[in-house]
């Protein structure tokens, strides 16, 4: 993973988060969940209900963010630079 991504950051209840982020260097797409990298797989809906997939990247961040908001769950949206790294990642 490069050091620049922008990140969804999903708060479950129960107290579990949940990171989704879209390397800006490689395309790539991973989550810190195990379980929520199955359910992106499937891809989610963006704003306007359409279906997005994975292999549309930064599209595909966007509509993860509006899944959890429109869902009801707190959802935060960052964009950093030196990232080094996340301890569990699974790729989407």
């Amino acid at each position: 993973m490069s050091e620049h991504a922008d990140i969804v950051v999903v708060h479950y209840p129960r107290g579990v988060t949940a990171l989704v982020w879209f390397d800006l260097v490689t395309g790539a797409l991973a989550t810190s969940h195990a379980g929520l990298r199955d359910t992106l797989r499937r891809g989610v809906r963006d704003w306007e209900g359409h279906i997005v997939c994975s292999h549309d990247g930064h599209r595909f961040l966007s509509a993860v963010y509006d899944h959890f908001f429109l869902s009801g769950y707190p959802v935060y949206w960052l964009s950093v630079s030196g990232l080094k790294e996340v301890r569990t990642t699974y790729r989407v």
